[in-house]
Order: structure tokens, then C-alpha cells, then sequence
């Protein structure tokens, strides 16, 4: 009995031995993602993408398509990077801080808008809306939709 005990011992000491020196619980890459990416994607325009860096020097990195969201996006009809100061980085954050609140939002539609939202300002999220501008206030989208404004505004600069 004493010598299967001790074998029971060492068994377990030497099946909690990892093979690896450490342990990876989060992708490294996760953190070198845009704090901010958001589609926009109408059923019969152009469909754009506002991505803003995590990192300074701050961009706002804004590329349209040429084709429609609905059907074929073709290739890059333009691709506009701005720089942006620390104050309109922090104003983006705080905008997107409360964008990140999801209603529990069900609205459907056929066509329109579809606008999603993918960020790692805390842990990676993602989340689309149908036509976020449509009965917005009832819906709970405001921020949502502010953000998408402020990012629109801060893409006609410079």
C-alpha cells in the first residue's frame, strides 16, 4: 500500500509537467488589432470601412469600395489614412465605450444598411444592426450610431 501511494504521488507530479515553457491564453496579435473596425454596408452603394489604430502615432485608416455591399464589393475605390490628434483619439474611445453598450436588439430588414462593429478597445466584440439609423432612439442605438457620425466627420478632415 505505501509503495502505491508514493506511485500514485509521483504520477500526479509528473502528469502536471507542462511540455511548454509557458502558457499562451490570449493571442499575442489580439493586441496589435485595430481598437476599432466598423463596415458599413448598404444593400446598393458603396460599402465602407473605418478602422482606427490602437497605437500612436493614432489613425483613422477610411477605405470605400466600389462596388455595393448587397452584392459585390469589386475592389478599393479609395483609401484615405488620417492622423489623429490625442484629443480625437480620446473622444473616439469615449464614444466607443458607450457604443459598446448592445441592446438587445431583433430588427430585421431586406434592405438597407447592415453596419458592424468589431473592437479590442477591452476584449474583442463584435456586433452588426440592421439599418442602426432607423427607429433609432426606440431601438437604443444612439451611441452607436454617434459613433459612426463622429468617425464619418473626423474622415472629411484634412
Amino acid at each position: 500500500m505505501k509503495y502505491f501511494s508514493i506511485f500514485l504521488i509521483l504520477l500526479s507530479i509528473v502528469g502536471c509537467k507542462s511540455t511548454r515553457n509557458t502558457i499562451e491564453y490570449t493571442d499575442p496579435g489580439f493586441y496589435l488589432q485595430p481598437v476599432l473596425k466598423m463596415k458599413v454596408v448598404p444593400t446598393f452603394s458603396n460599402p465602407v470601412i473605418y478602422e482606427v489604430t490602437r497605437h500612436k502615432p493614432y489613425q483613422l485608416i477610411t477605405t470605400t469600395y466600389e462596388g455595393a455591399g448587397g452584392y459585390d464589393w469589386k475592389g478599393i475605390k479609395s483609401k484615405k489614412r488620417i492622423e489623429l490628434t490625442e484629443e480625437q483619439y480620446s473622444k473616439l474611445v469615449s464614444k466607443l465605450e458607450k457604443a459598446l453598450v448592445f441592446p438587445k436588439d431583433k430588427t430585421l430588414g431586406m434592405d438597407g444598411d447592415t453596419w458592424m462593429l468589431e473592437s479590442s478597445l477591452y476584449q474583442y466584440t463584435a456586433v452588426a444592426y440592421w439599418e442602426p439609423e432607423y427607429q433609432t432612439h426606440k431601438r437604443g442605438l444612439e451611441d452607436f450610431v454617434r459613433l459612426k457620425s463622429y468617425l464619418e466627420q473626423l474622415s472629411r478632415e484634412k
